[in-house]
């Protein structure tokens, strides 16, 4: 979207949300597919979070579409389960993240008693 301006409210909340689904998936090393799916949840969020915002305070004249947002938000789900999962699973167990840790130090370690003697 290169011809988004980035200093509205709509610009500023769709690259806030781009940004924490991303550091939900580890940030920086994202595939295409991935970044894809990001930028795709974030628009139908910032557009489901617009039409709640028109029910709870609305403009005379403007109708809000029930069928919309149903669709708008069971998406919305479906892309955002299917990144919690990707998400879950780059994420690190904890205990086996700090076995791994450790065995690295205790490598490490070893050569250099060796030498030490």
């Amino acid at each position: 979207m290169p011809r988004l301006d980035r200093r509205t409210v709509s610009a500023k909340r769709y690259y806030d949300l781009v940004r924490q689904f991303s550091d939900e998936l580890g940030g920086g090393n994202l595939s295409a597919m991935d970044a894809g799916l990001i930028r795709q949840a974030a628009a139908i969020t910032l557009r489901a979070e617009q039409l709640q915002a028109q029910i709870i305070d609305p403009t005379p004249g403007v109708q809000v579409d029930g069928d919309e947002i149903v669709r708008l938000s069971s998406e919305c789900r479906r892309l955002l389960t299917t990144l919690r999962a990707k998400a879950a699973k780059n994420k690190p167990n904890g205990a086996a993240a700090l076995q791994d840790f450790l065995a690295r130090k205790a490598a490490q370690a070893a050569p250099e008693a060796a030498t030490d003697t």
